[in-house]
């Protein structure tokens, strides 16, 4: 399918992946931009009858179109004839799902673009740096062209960031956007503190964060292994490397030492680097993964853990020492199997940091986070 898309008096844009097929399948998008945003129920139609709209003009306006829909949202689906009252009551349910259905799939179809920079053609223009990346799209995915943004995707994304999570570890805040796993565990993070103290040196370090998710633990790495240590961070999913990207830049003005690299799986991102320290925190629930948002915890049969034991030797120094992190969610088995594939890894425990922390689950009301320090056996 094309990943390009023609529109009058914009020009070509870029379409994300996941928005391809609403626009391609329809064919009509239409350009609605600064006072043609008042006219309401022309874009109330033309929405209704398959197209879509991409906006351009003050953010108030734009969001106000939202709302008519919403406010309209039963002219979506196409009045059926009168009926029986038993089957209205039968059909109750149905005709409420049928409503809901009909305006998810019709706010899906308004849309708003950003320039070739990413910076979206609204007023005001928020500040939403790497705003493709944050949408899950790889980087220069545009090819220096400007690009569509469904409207809810992008109040998910600023919904997302408005949200800060307080870290005691780096005294301070960072922010998670969408999909992206938000730094909640401080009981997690300590225990990196503590594993990262245990192997900090007095000589500069390079050290990689293997799925860099929030970017906690590659500032986290930087505070406890000293400003001489170069840290590399990485992640499968675009939204966790701008999500790095922009806490870095929150947090750290001067990131010298501190290198994103591109979105990739597991080491795919490294050519030919070696580490000295390299730091894991793996998905710890074997099970599978239904989203994006839970690539960072979902394992199904810790397949992402065999794979990243499989590669880690070949970018580990000689001496160097991988920090992993793991829960005991998903039981003893579970355990039992990752002990079996770090020592046919070649690798033994020099020490494990953990804590006990209460779940929300009710077969199981507690479980236990740990960090443990492996070398080459």
């Amino acid at each position: 399918m094309n990943s390009f898309y023609f529109v009058s008096n914009i020009g070509e844009l870029y379409v994300p992946t996941e928005y391809r097929d609403v626009v391609f399948a329809r064919g009509r998008v239409k350009l609605f931009a600064h006072q043609e945003l008042d006219h309401l129920n022309r874009i109330f139609t033309h929405i209704r009858h398959g197209g879509v709209a991409v906006m351009e003009g003050e953010w108030e306006h734009i969001t106000t179109v939202m709302d008519y829909i919403q406010r309209h949202k039963r002219d979506l689906v196409q009045q059926s004839p009168r009926r029986t009252k038993s089957k209205s009551r039968d059909r109750g349910a149905s005709r409420g799902n049928s409503v809901g259905s009909a305006l998810k799939e019709a706010l899906s179809r308004l849309a708003c673009w950003a320039d070739a920079d990413g910076v979206l053609q609204v007023e005001p223009a928020p500040v939403l740096p790497d705003l493709l990346a944050l949408a899950g799209e790889p980087m220069g995915a545009n090819q220096g062209k400007p690009f569509l943004l469904p409207l809810t995707k992008i109040q998910r994304i600023q919904e997302a960031l408005a949200e800060t999570y307080p870290i005691r570890a780096l005294d301070a805040s960072l922010v998670a956007s969408e999909n992206v796993l938000a730094p909640r565990s401080q009981e997690t993070i300590e225990c990196f503190q503590e594993a990262l103290q245990h192997v900090r040196s007095s000589n500069g370090s390079t050290v990689a964060d293997i799925g860099c998710g929030s970017g906690c633990l590659t500032l986290l790495a930087r505070q406890e292994l000293g400003e001489q240590t170069e840290v590399y961070a990485s992640d499968l999913l675009p939204e966790a490397v701008a999500t790095t990207k922009l806490n870095i830049q929150r947090l750290l003005p001067d990131s010298d030492g501190i290198t994103v690299m591109p979105a990739g799986d597991l080491f795919d991102p490294f050519a030919s680097h070696q580490f000295d320290v390299i730091i894991f925190n793996a998905p710890w629930v074997v099970a599978r993964v239904r989203s994006r948002a839970e690539l960072a915890i979902h394992d199904e049969k810790q397949e992402t853990v065999r794979r990243f034991f499989a590669q880690v030797s070949d970018f580990l120094k000689p001496d160097g020492t991988v920090l992993l992190g793991y829960a005991d969610a998903s039981g003893p088995k579970a355990i039992a199997n990752l002990e079996t594939i770090i020592a046919e890894a070649g690798f033994t425990v020099d020490t494990v940091f953990k804590r006990r922390v209460a779940t929300h689950r009710s077969k199981r009301k507690w479980e236990q986070i740990r960090v443990s320090v492996l070398s080459r056996s």
